[in-house]
């Protein structure tokens, strides 16, 4: 807009309050990496009236681990506590391409509900969640998905997406020809959602890279924060990760306070840092790789769980032998100078941990929705997850489409 001397009118500068900076100091402590806390300044300004859109997805897959699903929960408030409205898309597609559940579309719907029964349960505030079911979202709006995913298609060549398979955990040579979709259709998903900020974890990052590179190539000017959340170490020696293959690798969210006792007294905890020999293990799962951006050369997951499980929750303490603890700075310097035993600090997070669950394992007893859908998930676990053919899952004509 120009003024009465035909220059142009400089817009107003909007101010950056004390209750911005507390939005954006509890947005930036959910994530790992921010790219970048310029860009999500700037975001916050421009978008503190109208609000702001966060997405993860998930494939519903069978059991949630306590990262998925109270270090999530955690998370998710943080964000919707600044302002933001977090959009979870329910991959069910994705998750039929990475033969979850055997390909069985049925299968996992279930597993999809129940996902949300345990977050509810866990303590995560849904009054500005939003949850998508990716089936139903590309099929009623395929005339602006396909499209979108086709130009971002075109945009790569296919050794730039191959190396974006990391997010499924897959070795490019292992790959099927859906899988190759997979990362094109994540990128897409960024859009398509109008997603502001990528918040996904620190194994989904090469995948949001390449939205921001599409931005690029497709001269969006406003390019999707990534806020990438921390990956929790797997309970066993070695284990960069948890593993839903292993039910030992991690606690899980109906484990009984029997199973927290024995995995956690089972559970590597050093004190000390390893010494690394020349023998270069093979890794065994391309996810593995770059898994954590922050140097920990003592990788102790029950410090870990301490540190991003018990800790996350605001104003959270930690009780072990004699002491409350009010910071993990508290704690980790208790047991690395010998203050705090093994078997105490193993003791204290047994007993945090159940407190964290006691909620998630009430809910899923006296709930009879919930309780049906727990038994419906275990049941598929007994059964096995025989492949089933894609055409019989994907028939539109029957979907009424």
């Amino acid at each position: 807009m120009k003024d009465d001397t035909g220059k142009k009118e400089q817009k107003e500068e909007k101010p950056w309050t004390d209750s911005l900076q507390q939005d954006f100091e509890r947005i930036l402590s959910v994530g790992e990496e921010c790219i970048n806390p310029a860009e999500l300044k700037a975001l916050l300004l421009s978008k503190r009236e109208t609000g702001f859109n966060l997405y993860d997805g998930f494939e519903p897959s069978g059991r949630m681990h306590i990262a998925q699903g109270v270090f999530k929960a955690a998370n998710v408030n943080k964000c919707t506590a600044s302002g933001g409205t977090f959009v979870f898309w329910v991959a069910d597609w994705f998750a039929l391409m990475n033969d979850k559940m055997g390909g069985d579309l049925e299968k996992i719907r279930v597993v999809g509900e129940y996902l949300q029964h345990v977050w509810k349960a866990a303590g995560m505030d849904l009054e500005n969640v939003v949850f998508k079911w990716a089936s139903e979202e590309i099929t009623d709006k395929a005339d602006r998905y396909w499209p979108l995913m086709l130009d971002v298609a075109r945009r790569f060549n296919i050794t730039r997406i191959k190396k974006c398979c990391q997010i499924m955990g897959r070795k490019e040579g292992l790959l099927s020809s859906a899988q190759i979709l997979y990362p094109l259709m994540q990128c897409t998903d960024v859009f398509f959602l109008r997603a502001d900020i990528c918040q996904l974890g620190v194994d989904q990052r090469k995948v949001n890279m390449l939205a921001r590179e599409y931005c690029d190539h497709a001269k969006i000017k406003h390019k999707p924060v990534i806020l990438s959340h921390h990956m929790l170490y797997g309970l066993k020696q070695g284990q960069a990760k948890m593993s839903k293959s292993d039910p030992d690798s991690a606690i899980f969210m109906e484990d009984t306070p029997e199973d927290v006792e024995r995995k956690i007294m089972k559970a590597y905890c050093p004190m000390e840092e390893e010494v690394l020999t020349d023998i270069v293990q093979e890794v065994q799962d391309a996810g593995d790789e770059s898994m954590n951006l922050s140097q920990d050369k003592l990788k102790n997951p029950c410090l870990d769980y301490i540190q991003n499980i018990i800790f996350a929750p605001p104003g959270a303490s930690f009780t072990a032998g004699d002491n409350t603890f009010s910071t993990f700075a508290e704690v980790q310097t208790a047991f690395l100078g010998g203050n705090l035993s093994e078997e105490e600090l193993k003791r204290g997070l047994i007993q945090s941990l159940n407190l964290l669950l006691d909620p998630v394992r009430k809910h899923f007893t006296e709930n009879e929705q919930a309780k049906d859908l727990l038994a419906k998930v275990q049941q598929f676990k007994r059964e096995g997850s025989p492949l089933r053919t894609l055409s019989r899952r994907l028939n539109l004509p029957e979907l009424g489409k």
